[in-house]
């Protein structure tokens, strides 16, 4: 039997044999336990998943609290799995550091474990926004393109691309400052999917740069990034760099850039 459970703070959760209903007295106040908690499937997270974080109890309320006090101060934080080890043990562990969307978390089937999605409101703070590239390969490939909200790039003319040079780099100017929840990159769609690699996302304000997160890849054709930033990532631009080796040389090639804030 599964028993749905609801809190006072915007929680929705449903979990096998754990009847019990939470209120807000069991947690601070705080903005990310307004953030909302849902069942989307039964079933575990893979080996492939950066775990952010591990937590047991020996209930449902000590080991989900524990998880949900980590979410509240990492914006990485997109999902739990609450996960029944044995009767007086119960594991949560938040996910991810990175995620490919085309990827369906969970993939692990079971009937012990359970996956629960974190939702956010969130807008697109890059569209349309000024960008400067390191060095543009053709004409064609306009800095622009990263960010004018097109993210099917069936022509060439719809990518920025660079020169292959040691470490491009592009740079989204927010013309203003935001909390940074993610960043999204939406790769090739045609061509060598593999050279979106190595690459560093930063926030910066006034010159200062702090580390969104890192994609190592290589990247596959047609594939979207989501790179979640840690909490209060705070700025007024995005620069995005493949971070090339010594003595070598590479492309940034993609076709959209998404910057997302609350």
């Amino acid at each position: 039997m599964i028993y749905p459970i609801w809190t006072t703070l915007n929680f929705v959760v449903c979990l096998l044999l754990f009847p019990l209903f939470l209120t807000s007295e069991h947690f601070d106040k705080h903005y990310h336990y307004h953030r909302r908690f849902s069942l989307t499937i039964f079933g575990s997270l893979t080996n492939d998943q950066e775990v952010l974080f591990s937590g047991e109890g020996n209930n449902f309320l000590t080991a989900v609290k524990q998880c949900s006090e980590f979410c509240r101060s990492d914006r990485r934080c997109i999902g739990m799995e609450l996960c029944k080890i044995s009767e007086d043990r119960i594991r949560c562990r938040a996910c991810c550091k990175t995620k490919r969307e085309d990827e369906e978390i969970p993939l692990n089937k079971t009937d012990e474990r359970r996956y629960m999605a974190m939702y956010e409101e969130r807008v697109n703070i890059a569209v349309n926004k000024p960008v400067t590239i390191s060095s543009i390969y053709q004409p064609a490939f306009k800095p622009s393109h990263a960010v004018d909200d097109i993210t099917v790039c069936s022509n060439w003319d719809l990518h920025i691309k660079s020169n292959l040079q040691f470490r491009p780099w592009i740079k989204i100017d927010f013309q203003g400052i935001y909390n940074v929840h993610s960043v999204v990159i939406y790769n090739t769609q045609s061509g060598n999917g593999g050279t979106l690699r190595n690459l560093q996302v930063n926030i910066g304000i006034n010159g200062t740069e702090n580390t969104c997160g890192f994609y190592e890849g290589p990247g596959e054709l047609g594939e979207r990034v989501v790179v979640y930033c840690p909490y209060l990532t705070r700025g007024s631009y995005a620069l995005l760099t493949i971070m090339t080796p010594l003595g070598k040389t590479d492309i940034l090639l993609v076709c959209e850039i998404q910057v997302f804030a609350n």
